[in-house]
């Protein structure tokens, strides 16, 4: 988000999709993007791991230390996280389609993809794998497959899931382009570009 965003004390309360980290003083925070880090007064000791998090929080245009603002959170729900492997045997038996909107990004080393794909009506937990290494000429090129794991296909609905890409080939500090493919609902070939940077 741009600085010019921010205005006043009490910048803005909106939902954002972020990482939670720690520094290696045991500070607990956030981070937006691949510069944005927000100082999480009320969820200090909420962190039990390095993960992503889609939270409604209220931001403040205060800076505390190393961190750009303050925030403090409303709510906080850990995203699923899929698996990224080099196992190019593993196929997927459901197509699934990408809702290319603000939560659907890769920032801090995570890809975050927004999907609508078919559930049961007691739906069955999925499951997500990225696969790297499928292009020899480029390793930013990457697979997604989706295994409903035999969960019915009853009615069509959304949800969020995101890997962590940052063990692909260190950027240094330059943006390269990643192109993700899978196949659609519809049983299309499909494909989308993000800009990838290795997290600091």
């Amino acid at each position: 988000m741009a600085d010019e965003y921010w205005q006043g004390e009490n910048a803005a309360a909106f939902k954002a999709i972020l990482t939670v980290k720690k520094t290696p003083t045991d500070t607990v925070y956030f981070q937006l993007d691949d510069s944005t880090t927000i100082y999480p007064q009320n969820y200090q000791s909420g962190f039990t791991r390095m993960e992503k998090l889609f939270c409604d929080i209220v931001v403040y245009n205060h800076p505390t230390g190393r961190f750009k603002y303050t925030g403090m959170v409303n709510w906080a729900e850990p995203i699923d996280e899929g698996t990224v492997t080099a196992d190019a045997t593993i196929r997927g038996d459901l197509g699934l389609d990408i809702v290319d909107d603000w939560m659907t990004g890769l920032e801090d080393g995570y890809l975050t993809l927004h999907y609508n794909t078919w559930w049961g009506l007691s739906p069955v937990r999925h499951s997500f794998y990225v696969i790297t290494g499928t292009d020899p000429a480029d390793p930013y090129t990457l697979v997604l497959q989706q295994k409903a794991d035999g969960d019915k296909k009853d009615e069509q609905g959304d949800a969020l899931i995101c890997f962590d890409v940052n063990a692909l080939p260190d950027t240094g500090g330059e943006y390269k382009e990643l192109t993700l493919k899978w196949t659609s609902s519809g049983g299309t070939a499909s494909e989308k570009t993000f800009k990838f940077k290795s997290r600091e």
